[in-house]
């Protein structure tokens, strides 16, 4: 077997394909096996508000047997063609070409994702099954702003399906659980994944120019930017030709009253930087696990633990560093190299190593220039 696949479960709007994105592994998704909108096969909603129309939540709306096909010939070879279909549109608009590349694993999701688990195992192509979910509310609020956000479907349409979806939920959750996949909000399935993902292979990014911040206000944005390129191989590819580009992108997503993630956020001047609550956010996403805010002026010796141990266990983490009046620069700290830190520098676009010494004792300048010393840090709770 060349690979094997990781499917991931759920309802609607609960979190899937942002999962797949935060795992850095090349994608699958099943909801491009949808049969297209003109086909006479199509099932019908028969009761309710929307009766009449498609019902794309019946397993009969889909093309099971295409996708356990493409799903052997990524196991077995690698490689498969796989259609693109436009939801907007009810049909497919092409075909693309999907490679593992030197991916062991692969990850299959969608709204019928549970109903290939038991073929894939008994084919041994499973390696993992998860339900990913949240509270109904959540979920409908989600799906809401994405399909809002993406002009899936009349607004009207959006609201009404959303609500049938929010109530029929516990029914989706249990079918998956019964059909084999294992419960889990984004953040525990995304943590137990991680073990699975020890081989994998991690980009190897070139440090310098190519990576620095492309202005004076967007060195959070750079750091997040690096931060998911180290955790996302596809990613950092499709990234390093226009970083400057995708850091100016992010730096505006950090500013709005919506999160990159679709949540509602404090809005933040784009000329001040970027507000520790939308790194946070942005690593907990990354990471799975909940960031939060530590001083690092008063007591710059236990920042320098924390920041340590993070690196340590394998965690991004972020510090904020400035003059001695003001906290002016933001840097992600990528790793631990014996008893220092390694920080990479959105000025500089390079690594830096810092010494116990040199931050406990505010010296930081030799390595991140005019900015002596620590004010806070974003580390895991």
């Amino acid at each position: 077997m060349r690979a094997q696949v990781l499917v991931l479960a759920g309802p609607s709007g609960s979190g899937k394909s942002r999962l797949s994105e935060r795992l850095g592994l090349p994608v699958l998704r099943l909801d491009d096996f949808y049969k297209d909108g003109d086909d006479p096969t199509l099932p019908l909603i028969t009761g309710g508000p929307n009766a009449g129309i498609v019902d794309w939540d019946h397993p009969d709306s889909w093309l099971r047997d295409d996708a356990l096909t493409a799903l052997a010939e990524l196991c077995e070879s690698g490689v498969a063609d796989v259609p693109v279909y436009d939801i907007a549109h009810d049909g497919r608009t092409g075909w693309q070409r999907l490679d593992l590349g030197p991916h062991r694993l692969f990850v299959a999701e969608g709204v019928f994702a549970q109903d290939i688990v038991g073929a894939c195992r008994d084919a041994g192509q499973l390696a993992a099954a998860y339900c990913v979910t949240h509270s109904p509310v959540v979920v409908f609020w989600r799906r809401l702003t994405r399909d809002l956000r993406e002009h899936r479907k009349p607004p009207l349409v959006l609201i009404r399906r959303g609500l049938a979806l929010m109530r029929d939920q516990p029914r989706v959750v249990a079918d998956a659980i019964a059909k084999g996949c294992a419960l889990a909000t984004p953040h525990q399935a995304y943590t137990e994944i991680q073990r699975l993902l020890a081989d994998e292979p991690r980009p190897a990014l070139p440090w310098g120019p190519a990576l620095r911040q492309p202005d004076n206000d967007s060195c959070g944005a750079a750091s997040a930017v690096v931060a998911r390129m180290l955790r996302d191989a596809e990613y950092a590819a499709g990234t390093l030709p226009r970083f400057g580009e995708e850091v100016r992108r992010v730096h505006r997503d950090f500013a709005r009253a919506l999160s990159p993630g679709g949540w509602p956020q404090r809005p933040w001047p784009r000329r001040l930087g970027t507000a520790y609550w939308s790194v946070a956010a942005w690593l907990r996403d990354l990471e799975g696990v909940r960031y939060v805010l530590r001083d690092a002026w008063f007591r710059p010796s236990r920042a320098f633990d924390r920041l340590h141990r993070a690196a340590a266990e394998g965690r991004l983490a972020m510090l904020y560093v400035g003059t001695r009046l003001l906290p002016r620069h933001i840097t992600l700290v990528v790793g631990a190299r014996g008893d220092d830190l390694v920080v990479y520098n959105p000025a500089t676009g390079r690594l830096h190593t810092i010494t116990r010494d040199d931050f406990a004792g505010r010296r930081l300048s030799p390595s991140l220039g005019s900015w002596p010393r620590p004010w806070t840090v974003v580390v895991p709770r």
